[in-house]
């Protein structure tokens, strides 16, 4: 859980000898964030474009939006987002390499939802553990601009002022959904058509710290690349 880059998974995976095919050894954990991370890296390194992109699906659990992190590659006309995790699934009604818009909302996309219809945004979150709601959907929306700018961070790690919003409460303070409302905006109207970082983000700053709950309870993590 506490494995945050390619080399650190890749480094555990080589020191277990999973590459070769060990079945004897305990494999790497992960969830859909790692997945999607090492398929960006594997994109990046053949030269194509590629990017994390932070949101919810449709697809995971019936009636709810469900905290997911999707790959998004650029095919040389447009950016398509592969679902890694769905790929092997015959069952699957679409196509993974190329996720319809519609079956998965970018947390920006989510937090405009929410904002016209307040009494969904329950639905919006990790529906196993009962978390969901306007909070969550703003934490998401600080991990996707920091996903954008390359700095992928874990799903359950929090920075800025979502590190103040309180899962108990219902609503967000008048002052901080006026900045979200703002940074969604931002990305809106984001040219997210190029292959480096957004420039209406650029001047966000970047967390060097974090507050993380990899096993529920509040950690401080410092980021060794801020």
């Amino acid at each position: 859980m506490e494995l945050r880059s390619v080399a650190e998974i890749l480094s555990v995976a080589v020191n277990r000898n999973l590459l070769e095919g060990d079945a004897t050894q305990p494999k790497v954990g992960g969830v859909c964030r790692d997945f999607a991370l090492l398929a960006v890296s594997r994109f990046r390194q053949h030269g194509t474009p590629a990017r994390l992109r932070v949101g919810f699906a449709d697809y995971l659990a019936p009636g709810h939006w469900e905290d997911h992190w999707l790959c998004e590659w650029h095919d040389g006309g447009r950016w398509k987002r592969l679902d890694v995790e769905f790929a092997a699934i015959e069952a699957v009604s679409f196509d993974t390499l190329d996720v319809p818009r519609e079956r998965f909302l970018t947390a920006s996309e989510a937090w405009f939802l929410i904002k016209d219809e307040p009494a969904i945004a329950t639905r919006f979150g990790v529906s196993s553990l009962d978390l969901g709601g306007q909070w969550f959907v703003a934490g998401s929306l600080l991990r996707e601009i920091a996903a954008l700018r390359k700095l992928e961070l874990k799903p359950w790690d929090y920075w800025g002022l979502s590190k103040d919003l309180s899962p108990v409460s219902t609503q967000v303070p008048q002052q901080a959904r006026i900045t979200l409302d703002h940074l969604a905006s931002r990305l809106k109207n984001a040219d997210l058509d190029g292959d480096g970082e957004p420039e209406v983000i650029a001047d966000w700053p970047l967390p060097e710290q974090v507050v993380s709950f990899p096993h529920g309870e509040a950690v401080a993590v410092v980021l060794r690349n801020s």
